[in-house]
């Protein structure tokens, strides 16, 4: 099969923040099929870290454990 941009271009679908705060976007091929990328999970952990939200902050802002987010910087529980 012979490729020109119009059969293997993308089509830009949306573009946004999860609730719990990853970025993501949505594409879509020409055949109708969606893929979504977003942030890794740890990417996410750390931007929030690095703001200056503090380990339950953003256990709270991502709806997840405190656990998760120690283990995503490399803590331990009570550190």
């Amino acid at each position: 099969m012979q490729y020109s941009e119009e059969n293997i271009y993308p089509i830009l679908v949306t573009v946004h923040t999860t609730f719990y705060g990853s970025k993501e976007f949505v594409i879509a091929d020409n055949d109708g099929y969606i893929i979504e990328v977003g942030e890794h999970m740890e990417i996410v952990v750390k931007r929030f870290i690095d703001s200056g939200l503090s380990i339950d902050e953003t256990a709270i802002r991502m709806d997840v454990p405190i656990e998760y987010i120690q283990s995503c910087i490399g803590c331990t529980i009570g550190e």
